[in-house]
């Protein structure tokens, strides 16, 4: 496995003297500007850097901060980046960085739609993130190489990674102050410009179950035909078939999966099932919605588990069969649960 010795760098390094950077490290990261496709918002030293690096034959890669709120955001980060690297030999992808607050939401859709211009172009792309960031809202995001952060002596992060930011407190020759540090783990130079025919890049094969992944993609995530198929890689038929079976199958088939739970309960049940949520639902709940519905307990149930069925609540159905300790229900014992 490589482990080339990788530096980021942008404007806040000053004027760097990559002569003397050049026999230290295996390659850089530039920055080339943040947020959406503004001349103002072009990193100053960018074009000093790659036109260095060029001269030097130091393999290099960009990144762009994100201020991406929306949609139309992402595709014009997206645009500020290709403005830039035109003219230029890339050997290392172009990253997406998400860290900025408050653009959590939404954030995988987005990444998405950037990653879909950047491949288009014919660039690799890859997603910069902290170890929290791709805990916590990136999770499922394996469509595009990672660059993950986390400033220790080991990188605690469980999912799969290309690079590895240890340090924002590293020491190069040629940099006044102090430089970001990271671990490439895999050689991008030889992938992506030693070789006659450009490999492609790997597919994705994101995480979770097919509910998971169905929810997200009914909520918008993954996007919709080939930008769908890209970012779902090779979990892409399991998740679109069920889509198509959702669309196909006899309300009474729903019903039984839904009360087999392969749906889930509540706001994921009603994402997974979209437009025919409403149609399964009623029918659960009592073809015309009115009347007394019953269940029969299994072996296993609570009451809250049952009222999430129905759409209910257990202290409904403990006030409709007179039970004053919603804990003490029995197999085989008949509710009314509506």
């Amino acid at each position: 496995m490589a482990n080339l010795r990788v530096i980021d760098v942008s404007e806040h390094q000053g004027t760097i003297n990559w002569d003397a950077v050049k026999g230290h490290i295996d390659g850089a990261i530039l920055r080339c500007g943040y947020g959406d496709n503004i001349v103002s918002q072009d990193d100053k030293q960018w074009k000093r850097n790659a036109d260095e690096c060029t001269r030097l034959g130091i393999p290099f890669g960009v990144y762009i901060y994100s201020y991406a709120t929306s949609d139309s955001q992402a595709r014009s980060e997206a645009e500020h980046v290709l403005r830039l690297v035109s003219g230029y030999k890339l050997s290392y992808p172009i990253y997406l960085d998400l860290e900025q607050a408050e653009t959590e939401k939404g954030a995988i859709q987005r990444a998405n739609i950037f990653g879909n211009i950047i491949e288009k172009a014919g660039y690799w792309c890859g997603v910069y993130a902290n170890t929290n960031w791709w805990t916590n809202y990136l999770v499922g995001l394996e469509r595009f190489v990672k660059w993950v952060a986390q400033y220790n002596s080991v990188c605690t992060y469980k999912g799969t990674y290309d690079i590895w930011q240890y340090t924002s407190g590293g020491s190069v020759p040629g940099i006044s102050g102090n430089v970001d540090m990271n671990h490439c783990y895999r050689d991008y130079p030889a992938e992506i410009t030693g070789g006659s025919v450009k490999p492609k890049p790997p597919v994705a094969s994101p995480s979770g179950s097919t509910l998971d992944l169905l929810v997200a993609t009914m909520k918008g995530s993954y996007g919709n035909g080939d930008a769908r198929k890209a970012a779902l890689g090779n979990r892409y038929d399991e998740v679109q078939n069920t889509i198509n079976h959702i669309a196909s199958a006899s309300v009474d088939t729903l019903v039984a999966e839904v009360y087999a739970g392969k749906y889930g309960n509540g706001d994921t049940r009603k994402a997974a099932l979209g437009n025919r949520y409403n149609e399964v639902q009623n029918k659960i709940n009592g073809t015309s919605g009115g009347g007394a519905v019953y269940y029969t307990v299994q072996s296993g149930d609570t009451l809250s588990g049952i009222a999430a069925k129905y759409g209910t609540n257990y202290q409904s159905i403990a006030n409709l069969n007179g039970i004053s300790n919603p804990n003490l229900i029995y197999p085989g014992q008949k509710l009314r649960v509506k």
